[in-house]
């Protein structure tokens, strides 16, 4: 297979997608008229086979550098976005410090779980007095170094590691402390 018949297989895999949904503005943007799209639609599998073994493609490509800067930008973020949420996860989070931080759905939390092998269940256990005093100074030395409301990720795992508390506690005391802290 080259690589110019896996472009041209994507991207008529793509129109084709459009047909489908009736996305006929998104088919005039790149160019397919309506002898196009009747060519597209009467495609078969076999013929897409044949299409990825050719050695040159029909596309006149030009990249949108801003639009192309802002994929780059949320592709990254996205990234540590995941990063953060694998950590949490690891660090046994809750699925509501999930689903308020990340907007984790239950199901792709409960995969998470699975995948990094976290089994624990039922409520966190409340913090000592001693635990609960070193949370509450943590929290709010967080709070007041990063200037984040609310906290970040990282500031999460780094009370929890700090105190030694487990991050479910750590979540919830912040919670008590009240909603401009979390």
């Amino acid at each position: 297979m080259d690589k110019a018949g896996e472009l041209a297989v994507a991207l008529v895999i793509y129109a084709m997608r459009c047909i489908e949904d009736g996305e006929t503005e998104a088919l005039a943007s790149m160019g397919f008229g309506p002898s196009e799209v009747t060519a597209l639609a009467s495609l078969t599998f076999g013929d897409l086979k044949r299409i990825e073994r050719l050695r040159r493609h029909c596309l006149d490509i030009k990249v949108d550098r801003q639009a192309f800067r802002a994929i780059i930008q949320r592709a990254r973020a996205d990234g540590l976005s995941t990063e953060w949420e694998h950590a949490l996860i690891r660090a046994d989070a809750s699925f509501e410090m999930m689903r308020r931080l990340f907007g984790t759905s239950r199901r792709a939390y409960t995969n998470l779980r699975q995948v990094f092998g976290v089994s624990s269940v039922g409520r966190p256990r409340e913090p000592t007095g001693d635990e609960a005093s070193r949370l509450w100074r943590a929290i709010q030395h967080r709070l007041r170094e990063s200037g984040r409301h609310p906290l970040a990720p990282a500031d999460y795992l780094a009370i929890s590691r700090k105190c030694a508390v487990p991050l479910r506690t750590v979540w919830r005391e912040s919670k008590r402390i009240g909603p401009a802290s979390a």
